[in-house]
């Protein structure tokens, strides 16, 4: 199983509901409001540093990762000013 974490834009959320029921994707946990910064700038939803991201955790076969990574970047490079989105993957076990 591989356990793939998406750091992306807080406006992505929406889309990013719709890319998991696309691919049937329907285990998945979210936490709003995450601070960071990265290639896009620096986000702290302050006034000097605004816009605030989300962090998806998902835990997946290894076939439906570039799947999902693909249509993830599709969303990204549909917007005129491309929004901050990262994808990590890692080997992981489920113990319950």
């Amino acid at each position: 199983m591989k356990l793939v974490f998406i750091v992306v834009d807080q406006a992505l959320e929406p889309d990013l509901s719709g890319v998991f029921q696309e691919l049937d994707i329907e285990h998945w946990t979210s936490w709003s409001n995450v601070h960071g910064a990265g290639r896009t700038g620096t986000k702290r939803g302050s006034p000097i540093w605004p816009g605030l991201n989300t962090l998806y955790l998902a835990l997946l076969p290894p076939e439906r990762v570039q799947p999902l990574v693909d249509r993830l970047l599709q969303v990204r490079d549909s917007f005129p000013k491309r929004p901050g989105l990262k994808v990590f993957s890692l080997e992981a076990e489920a113990l319950t």
